[in-house]
């Protein structure tokens, strides 16, 4: 695993890059310090995987920033936001 260091903001700012390349509704609010990531709907038992499978690579990807926070609040949204 490859830390990334620099400023909070930057952190943040790399993590978003990564995370508008998945198939997901990414919402930033950049200034204020967060983002959210929401899978689409159909939300159903089937997409739940899918979902799953979404939110552990921003999990992986959110450990390489040691200033950000990953908090799921289900199978299909997450909050990522710094300290």
């Amino acid at each position: 695993m490859v830390v990334v260091k620099g400023t909070k903001k930057g952190q943040l700012e790399a993590l978003l890059e990564q995370c508008v390349q998945l198939n997901a509704d990414v919402r930033p609010n950049i200034e204020q310090g967060y983002f959210t990531v929401t899978v689409p709907p159909p939300w159903n038992i089937s997409a739940q995987l899918v979902a799953q499978a979404v939110q552990e690579q921003i999990k992986e990807w959110a450990e390489q920033y040691p200033n950000v926070v990953c908090y799921c609040f289900d199978s299909f949204s997450t909050l990522l936001y710094v300290l």
